[in-house]
């Protein structure tokens, strides 16, 4: 069932501010809203580009990665969205799909974020509604004729997530699922309106709601207060407004991103020079001390407190909005899950980008079992050696799923790892970086430059190259295996030697790679075990928090092997969950690999602790 409410009425003094802000602040305490603002104007580029099929982003240094999730943290942080359904997401938000691979009937024009940040919904010009992870479908509008003035700008989630309104250019205001109509005020034609409402946002609750239009006007419903507007002759038009989640302010953005506060908000800031793109969205920040606009090309400004978390700018193409995230931390599968990791041998043939037989249904494969866990390499071998098949067996881990019996729903997270190794003596990614530029140093120093830098720079362009695979992991895995050691501070690939045998110069390079993984918003994990732990870093402490641990070679069990080999059930492995003489880096295990196994085994079996 679905309600529509027009419920604007023009901007105007307010005489009772002061009485409307304590009526407002009553509900101060309640749930924060997730505010979505997203704008409906667009560039004629930006227009252009929805037709066309969505690229990924390329390489790029510090991008920030897409992300899966699992548990939430009070931190928020936002996503970005594509006229073409891409969804890109930063500072741990989650990552759960886009719609990409969709023919679309109309151009994406909004996102909101469920209230746990497990999911998300997209919603088109012409209100369809696209759900996605635990984001229920309540609705839309797709099946209705709209007409002039009628094209969906924004989609706003309510409070507990169990439904959502659709705005209209013309101020209407649908609701879906328990979003209730928006209260008060009176009916506001269309042909009152000068110009097309271009971004909208609810107030908490749902007692009001503001509108604003190219021109600078502000409308209010409800019991949203009107604290003022910016009309004026605009070089750059209006293209987004954004509420505190007080409900007791809000900004005005243009497309040359001037930012203008009003009410209880920080102010706003003036427009970049060089700004790349033109605003298409803005939102705030946890408080009203500071707030995200964005561009279309991904560009980020940030106002106050708000802290950018983005990549650089030009990194993506046709954005059309932004939504607020809560930040979504991994956590361990249930105890009784398993699953497989696999990497480019299971690639259809080196270079190829299509998967060879890969454990788990449909095919079983080898009599492979159901799995929760799935994991990814990225790489074969740091900067030389990339997974050519990393996409297709992305689509092979959406296929995972929960235990019998499990609390959780919905389809599991995979994680991803990066494969580390000691520089090479020919190596160029370690002359800079975090650490310097090398060449500057001497003796030891430059030693501690060169090894930490690659691992920085490791790990960043394994990220970045994930992520124009449109692979996402909040969790990914440091490999660290192989202690046959090189002489001197080099690796020596060629006789299979991936380690110098300086413990404290591979402790540099892992300490790198965790620290790069950390600046990106990626939890970090190390796999190996606690003998070749200590005879490649001498039994090294990462700085920076214990890491999660993924222990290799724990014993047979039956499952995740199959059940004709015999072996014993899940408890054999425990020993290596519970006694910290398997343990290593400080960390404490999430995960198991059962390796090696029987001869001709293709797989490589993983258990939860």
């Amino acid at each position: 069932m679905r309600t529509t409410t027009r419920h604007l009425r023009p901007s105007q003094e307010a005489p009772a501010v002061a009485a409307r802000r304590a009526r407002a602040g009553e509900r101060a305490l309640a749930p924060l809203l997730v505010v979505v603002l997203l704008s409906a104007w667009l560039t004629t580029t930006a227009r252009a580009a929805a037709a066309s099929p969505a690229t990924h982003a390329a390489r790029i240094s510090h991008a920030r990665a897409h992300t899966g999730a699992r548990h939430v943290s009070a931190a928020y942080s936002y996503d970005l969205v594509t006229a073409v359904g891409g969804v890109y997401n930063f500072g741990g938000a989650g990552w759960y799909g886009e719609e990409t691979s969709q023919h679309l009937s109309a151009p994406i024009v909004g996102m909101a974020v469920t209230p746990d940040g497990r999911g998300y919904w997209l919603v088109g010009a012409n209100g369809a509604v696209f759900n996605l992870g635990d984001a229920g479908w309540y609705g839309s509008l797709a099946s209705d004729v709209l007409g002039d003035w009628q094209q969906i700008i924004a989609i706003v989630a309510t409070a507990d997530g169990k439904g959502y309104w659709l705005i209209d250019e013309s101020g209407s205001v649908t609701a879906f699922g328990d979003a209730g109509p928006i209260n008060g005020g009176q009916p506001l034609p269309p042909a009152d309106l000068a110009t097309p409402i271009v971004s909208a946002a609810i107030a908490p609750g749902g007692i009001g709601a503001w509108f604003t239009d190219s021109a600078g006007h502000v409308y209010v419903t409800g019991e949203a207060p009107w604290l003022g507007a910016h009309v004026r002759n605009h070089v750059s038009p209006i293209t987004s407004i954004a509420a505190a989640p007080s409900g007791l302010g809000y900004w005005l953005a243009d497309a040359a991103g001037q930012v203008w506060g009003y009410g209880d908000v920080v102010a706003g800031a003036a427009a970049p020079e060089d700004l790349d793109g033109t605003v298409v969205g803005m939102i705030p920040a946890e408080n009203r001390l500071g707030y995200w606009v964005a561009t279309s090309a991904g560009a980020i400004i940030s106002g106050g407190d708000a802290k950018s978390r983005s990549g650089p700018a030009g990194a993506l193409a046709a954005v059309v909005g932004i939504a607020a995230a809560p930040q979504v931390d991994p956590a361990p599968l249930p105890p009784d899950a398993v699953g497989y990791d696999v990497n480019w041998p299971q690639c259809q043939s080196p270079g190829s980008s299509e998967a060879g037989t890969l454990p788990g249904p449909p095919t079983d494969a080898s009599g492979s079992t159901a799995y929760s866990i799935a994991v990814i390499g990225v790489d074969g071998w740091a900067f030389d050696d990339d997974n050519s098949c990393l996409a297709a067996e992305v689509a092979w881990a959406q296929q995972a799923v929960y235990p019998a019996g499990s609390s959780d729903t919905g389809t599991p997270p995979y994680d991803l790892y990066l494969f580390l190794n000691s520089p090479a003596s020919d190596a160029t990614a370690d002359q800079s970086g975090p650490a310097g530029t090398c060449s500057n140093l001497s003796g030891a120093a430059r030693k501690t430059c060169l090894a930490y830098n690659y691992g920085y720079n490791s790990a960043v362009d394994a990220v970045s190259y994930a992520a124009s695979q449109g692979a996402h992991s909040q969790l990914w895995w440091l490999d660290i295996e192989n202690d046959t050691c090189a002489r001197g501070e080099w690796n020596d690939e060629a006789h299979g030697e991936w380690w110098s045998c300086d413990s404290s110069l591979n402790a540099e390079t892992i300490q790198g790679a965790l620290d790069a993984l950390r600046f990106l918003d990626i939890t970090p994990g190390i796999y190996c075990t606690s003998v070749q732990w200590a005879g490649i870093t001498g039994g090294y402490v990462p700085t920076g928090g214990a890491p999660l641990i993924w222990i290799a070679g724990a014993p047979w069990t039956s499952p995740p092997y199959p059940k004709k080999y015999g072996y014993p059930k899940l408890p054999a492995t425990m020993a290596f969950c519970t006694e910290s003489q398997y343990w290593f880096a400080g960390g404490s295990p999430v995960m198991l690999q059962e390796t090696p196994g029987p001869s001709g085994y293709p797989f490589d079996p993983d258990v939860a602790c």
